[in-house]
């Protein structure tokens, strides 16, 4: 049989936009796949009794990424319909077997699932879900090339093979000849190839998706009514180290906004009514007097509890990517975050003088940001790319600079983390109780910081002891 020209193939797609049923399938996909993107992609969020479900970006969307995203949902609502029509062709004829080719639809589901994963893993950096691929940053344009091209060859091969009217195992072909054994030897394991890769892909959305809808608890510890024995007998209150790790109070420090706030307002980094915008429709919290009158300029402690955790993260996150500092500078993710808005103010990048280091404070902080780790990731604090990162980032250098020392900064960056990732600390605490009856005020803070806790690959050691000796 001759190959068939693409030319043809078009032809018979377009043909089958005759019927008006493929048309509303079209525009039914089209729909669902335009909202599965756009939500992927950060351009909407889904109320919720308790807030909002959905994730916020760093940046502007590009018109790259309208493209990407307008492309993929064409092309997957195409395979769709061409694919349901193939399914009524072949009912139609009363015929047994798939009605493409595993090749052909296993690299259309790949391409369909991909943008969704891209959008999560890639383009939703620094929200509430935090991505943990940081190193493929550099290659997220052509990871994205990619995903256009499996997508593009999977509406190729579908098309392909409901033109050709061929299916695997049964009786719609086009002529008598069959498949050389050679050649269907080799069809058979492209195809098992990429059936594996479209359920790596799969399980990857799923376990992403399973952090959206489920994702961590920290009210969840329970364990024989709220304690934890021991093999030497111990009992531990899981209640009371939860409430040692993230204190219904909170945290209040020494540290001192200062001026900075007013600095970053008057600079037009910090826009109140915008920050008061996210909080609100974002979060569902509104703007607290206190919370206010800091935007406003007046002075006071910095202080971390489950009340102001987001606002605190949205300022500090301000302040560390706005102002000139070799840290920022020396980041292995400088080149990325160019003209990085958060959409609290003015897009930019260590674009300005809000708080200048001694050279003594500046040794100390970076020390510090290279030593503290964050849990969504491997990265330090010297390397910020998400939210918390460049947070921390922020709270070092102010503790740096007003004369904190290097064991006080990591105690700090602690209890601001133990509210940002809950579950990692309080189940360290219990780790350090059970493990070395340490009880979490006796910690080296440092330690915890360090990569060995506060990293995700470090963190699934403590929650994997946890899981298999106490269930939890």
């Amino acid at each position: 049989m001759k190959e068939s020209s693409i030319y043809n193939i078009v032809a018979n797609v377009i043909l089958i936009f005759k019927e008006r049923i493929n048309f509303l399938i079209f525009f039914i996909a089209l729909g669902f796949f335009l909202g599965l993107y756009g939500f992927f992609y950060g351009l909407f969020t889904i109320p919720m009794p308790e807030g909002v479900l959905g994730f916020y970006r760093m940046t502007p969307i590009s018109s790259f990424e309208f493209f990407y995203m307008a492309f993929s949902a064409f092309v997957s609502a195409l395979i769709i319909t061409v694919t349901i029509h193939a399914m009524k062709l072949k009912v139609k004829a009363g015929t047994k077997g798939k009605t493409a080719t595993a090749a052909g639809l296993t690299t259309g589901i790949f391409g369909a699932v991909c943008p969704a994963c891209l959008g999560i893993n890639f383009l939703a950096f620094g929200n509430v879900f935090t991505a943990q691929l940081a190193f493929l940053i550099p290659w997220i344009f052509w990871i994205q090339v990619g995903g256009l091209v499996f997508l593009s060859l999977g509406l190729y091969l579908v098309a392909k093979s409901l033109y050709e009217k061929k299916c695997i195992s049964c009786s719609m072909k086009i002529s008598n000849e069959e498949f050389s054994p050679k050649r269907k030897e080799k069809n058979n394991v492209l195809d098992k190839k990429l059936i594996v890769i479209v359920i790596l892909v799969v399980s990857l959305f799923a376990y992403q998706l399973f952090t959206v809808f489920a994702g961590p608890s920290n009210t969840n510890f329970g364990s024989q009514n709220g304690f934890i024995t021991t093999d030497s007998g111990e009992k531990i209150d899981i209640n009371k180290v939860i409430k040692t790790v993230t204190p219904e109070a909170g945290f209040e420090t020494s540290v001192r906004w200062g001026g900075i706030v007013a600095k970053m307002v008057r600079a037009g980094v910090l826009d109140p009514a915008k920050l008061e915008n996210i909080l609100k429709n974002r979060y569902g919290q509104e703007m607290k007097p206190q919370w206010r009158a800091i935007l406003n300029g007046q002075d006071a402690n910095l202080s971390i509890n489950n009340d102001n955790a987001v606002f605190m993260m949205y300022v500090l996150w301000t302040f560390a990517k706005h102002n000139e500092n070799q840290i920022l500078t020396d980041s292995p993710f400088s080149k990325y975050f160019t003209n990085y808005d958060i959409g609290v103010g003015r897009a930019g990048y260590g674009d300005t003088s809000l708080l200048t280091l001694s050279s003594k404070e500046q040794v100390l902080a970076k020390k510090v940001a290279e030593n503290a780790y964050r849990p969504c990731c491997g990265n330090s604090t010297a390397a910020p790319d998400c939210s918390h990162g460049y947070s921390a980032l922020g709270l070092v250098q102010l503790m740096a600079s007003q004369g904190f020392s290097e064991k006080e900064i990591f105690k700090t960056f602690v209890e601001f983390n133990s509210f940002w990732f809950p579950e990692t600390y309080i189940k360290d605490a219990l780790y350090f109780k059970i493990t070395k009856g340490e009880d979490w005020k006796d910690v080296d803070k440092s330690l915890i910081a360090s990569k060995k806790y506060s990293t995700l690959q470090g963190s699934y050691t403590v929650k994997n002891y946890l899981k298999n000796n106490y269930g939890i």
